[in-house]
């Protein structure tokens, strides 16, 4: 009996011993909430390092962040930014939702995701007890239009593409998404077939007519990815525009996260005749954001200091070049395309310091 009794105790003892060491353990990898400092307006800021994502390594995210953050250290010394590489957009807004990044790097796009629980957030929402992300700073856009082979005499327009095959990149990102929901306003979303290919397949299928069409993208209007430089050089292609009608059609369904512009054929393909003067695009913007968990005094810095020193943010990467000419117009842009997003208070302050600041705009909670 007693030797029974024992065996129970040693082994009540055991298990109460491994349940304190699993909650000693789950409570030490849970990711550290920090608490942002209290800032009293004209009070001396503490010294605040910030975990912020960036995008992959050898990206214009990537290359652009390291910069900023070296500006900001030297610009702005009550705050220090740590670059963190990420997979993208949607990896650093995951990453910044779990507390593993005070900042991260986003496309609006994926802002609006995030904000109306679609797309990637659609089976798994934003976290209730995680702040989301507002809108904070842009640096760069990601813009689309339509080409197909040069003398296609059947396509001039986005009307004609109805029936044919057509090559949009990457299913699920940003620049599949938005000439999508372009393509829908238009009316002709489900009238094309939309094929699937490599990067490096899409020259010889066009020049084949494995494909009739294809969605290029290119970075600030002027910097073609990779791959579509490769599209311009094998390949004699055109630009295909939408009609009026269209475009008309486009601007009215108002899509959040997306705008719209024309521009210059020679700013985006400066060597080559292309059938036009002017091209269509459809674009998202991309940039650097948080949420309440910064205190606005030190994004205020760091936005005014963004700003007012474009010139340098545009020696970070090319595609900054853009951002260089007006980056107070960029904010103002990419605002305006998804204005239901609460803007950072930090951002608000400066903006509005500015005389830049809309009405119809919302500030983000402290």
């Amino acid at each position: 009996m007693w030797v029974k009794k024992r065996s129970f105790y040693v082994t009540a003892i055991i298990f109460i011993f491994a349940v304190a060491i699993a909650v000693v353990f789950s409570l030490c990898t849970q990711p550290e909430t920090k608490t942002p400092p209290t800032v009293t307006p004209g009070e001396k800021l503490e010294k605040l390092t910030l975990r912020w994502g960036s995008s992959k390594e050898g990206t214009a995210g990537y290359a652009i962040f390291f910069g900023v953050a070296k500006i900001i250290s030297e610009k702005v010394p009550e705050l220090y930014i740590e670059a963190v590489p990420t997979a993208g957009s949607i990896a650093s807004q995951r990453m910044y939702a779990k507390g593993e990044l005070d900042g991260c790097y986003a496309g609006l796009w994926n802002l609006v995701d995030v904000y109306q629980n679609r797309g990637p957030y659609e089976k798994e929402p934003w976290p209730k007890d995680r702040p989301k992300p507002y809108h904070t700073w842009y640096v760069y856009t990601a813009d689309s239009f339509v080409v197909t082979r040069a003398d296609r005499d059947d396509i001039q327009s986005w009307e004609d593409l109805r029936g044919k095959k057509v090559y949009i990149p990457i299913p699920g990102s940003a620049v599949y998404e938005v000439p999508k929901a372009a393509f829908k306003a238009a009316g002709i979303w489900d009238d094309i077939e939309v094929v699937d290919i490599p990067f490096s397949a899409v020259p010889d299928a066009l020049r084949s007519g494995t494909i009739d069409a294809a969605v290029p993208y290119v970075i600030s209007h002027s910097s073609p990815a990779p791959w579509v430089k490769e599209l311009a050089t094998r390949a004699d292609i055109k630009v295909v525009n939408p009609t009026q009608e269209q475009i008309d059609a486009i601007k009215k369904a108002k899509i959040k996260g997306m705008s719209t512009s024309w521009v210059s054929t020679k700013e985006t393909f400066p060597e080559k005749d292309v059938g036009t003067d002017k091209i269509f695009m459809v674009s998202t913007y991309y940039g650097f954001h948080t949420g309440k968990n910064v205190p606005s005094e030190y994004i205020y810095r760091m936005v005014k200091t963004l700003i007012e020193n474009a010139e340098e943010v545009s020696k970070t990467h090319a595609v900054a070049k853009l951002y260089a000419k007006d980056p107070l117009k960029l904010q103002i842009e990419a605002i305006d395309s998804a204005p239901d997003i609460p803007v950072h208070p930090g951002t608000a302050k400066y903006l509005k310091e500015r005389g830049v600041w809309k009405d119809e705009w919302k500030i983000g909670e402290e």
